[in-house]
């Protein structure tokens, strides 16, 4: 019997979606005798190696990073006369550009093509119709956010537009019943609205959103599938190598670590991990942070805490060692899906702190690997983070490496998803 043959398709070689679209194209090579699995990238950093597990650059020479850059650009470009203001440019996206892949060698060779991320001027609307009418191809999407089924919005932040037609779009300059949004749900309905694709999310609140979406009444239910890890890969530290390697670095006390590509984005509030923090200092808890992420607008600090900045690192090796040092990982974020550094940080060892929104309350167990507080409260937030700091106990480690072996681990993830595919 001749193996599947599954073609992933990302936008960029960076960023959470194109992480978990990787470790699945690892994990079914390595995992599954049933499928053949490939990964398409559209920009970003060329492959480490030519092995079967890694990704196809689409744009992998000068000329064509140039291309793809211009498109990125006039995408966002085209939206400027649409924009409420410059706070929403990159939570919104029309899908104005994009570049035809329908008879591209790959997409040719695949029996499934499995899309994920597929923004910054890859697909457009008129792209992804071409695709979809290859013949003879199945598709799945992984939806890492919400974009697939809202008038153009990553996430609703409370807006229920979506559920009848959109329109009246707070994203935009000019909201109305018939604005953009409306138009472009409605686009969504007609090209994707009639079972030709398979939808699934990594998270049950992801789900739910989405299934109360106009787009989905044609279609069937979102299925479940958690994101994978390689937990053979992300193992913790024997303690007493944690401790040494503690003193290398220059952690004398115990650590908080926090993390976000952009520092700035107010979705991943990073402004409450400080107020934490502040507060912290004047209850005279003995602690430490590092944090990694890009500032872009100004220097971190000063603070009334050591502060260790290793700004936004790409070396995955010093990712691991991040969460494998840290004594505590804290998430601040207001909005957020099934973030990829829970998941590491519970493959580590490392408890995770952080407030109930979106997807987190699925991977962190308030009280046995980590705490858990409603959005926002920060007072709540500091007094658990603060007892935990004064009594570290070895147990929260031990739940936060079984949780992610017991539910995230690549070959229980990889399963899930041939079942998906053999059903298609």
């Amino acid at each position: 019997m001749s193996k599947i043959k599954v073609l992933h398709i990302n936008a960029s070689s960076e960023g959470g979606a194109s992480v978990v679209a990787q470790r699945l194209n690892e994990g079914l090579n390595r995992f599954s005798l049933d499928v053949e699995s490939k990964h398409l990238v559209f920009s970003g950093h060329l492959s480490p190696s030519q092995n079967s597990s890694t990704y196809t650059l689409w744009a992998d020479s000068f000329p064509k990073k140039v291309f793809a850059f211009f498109k990125h650009a006039l995408d966002k470009l085209s939206f400027l006369r649409f924009e409420a203001s410059k706070k929403v440019r990159f939570q919104f996206s029309h899908a104005s550009q994009g570049i035809d892949i329908s008879n591209h060698d790959l997409v040719q060779w695949a029996d499934i093509v499995h899309l994920h991320w597929v923004h910054k001027g890859f697909q457009s609307f008129e792209t992804l119709e071409k695709l979809l009418l290859v013949p003879g191809k199945k598709f799945i999407w992984t939806c890492h956010d919400l974009w697939p089924v809202t008038g153009g919005c990553y996430y609703t932040w409370g807006c229920e537009n979506h559920q009848v037609s959109c329109g009246n779009c707070k994203y935009l300059k000019h909201p109305s019943e018939f604005d953009l949004s409306s138009s472009l749900i409605k686009r969504k309905m007609e090209l994707w609205g009639n079972n030709q694709i398979k939808f699934v999310t990594p998270s049950n609140w992801l789900a739910q959103q989405a299934n109360m979406s106009a787009v989905m009444k044609n279609n069937q239910i979102m299925t479940v599938i958690p994101n994978p890890i390689d937990t053979e890969k992300f193992q913790p530290l024997e303690e007493d190598v944690r401790q040494k390697l503690s003193k290398v670095y220059g952690f004398e006390k115990p650590l908080l670590m926090f993390s976000a590509a952009y520092l700035q984005n107010p979705a991943k509030g990073f402004f409450h991990f400080i107020e934490m923090c502040e507060i912290l200092c004047q209850q005279k808890v003995e602690f430490e942070v590092l944090v990694l992420g890009d500032n872009k607008q100004e220097e971190l600090g000063p603070f009334p805490f050591k502060c260790t900045h290793w700004g936004y690192v790409t070396d995955i090796e010093k990712v691991k060692l991040a969460f494998q040092l840290s004594d505590l990982y804290v998430i601040t974020s207001v909005q957020d899906n099934l973030p990829t550094t829970i998941i590491e940080s519970l493959s580590m060892g490392t408890p995770v702190a952080g407030f109930r929104v979106g997807g987190i309350p699925e991977m962190v167990e308030d009280g046995i690997n980590g705490f858990l507080v409603e959005s926002g409260d920060v007072s709540n937030l500091t007094q658990k983070v603060g007892a935990f700091l004064k009594n570290n106990r070895a147990d929260f480690r031990n739940q936060a490496r079984l949780k992610t072996l017991n539910t995230y681990d690549t070959k229980v993830i990889v399963n899930q998803i041939i079942t998906v595919y053999k059903e298609l």
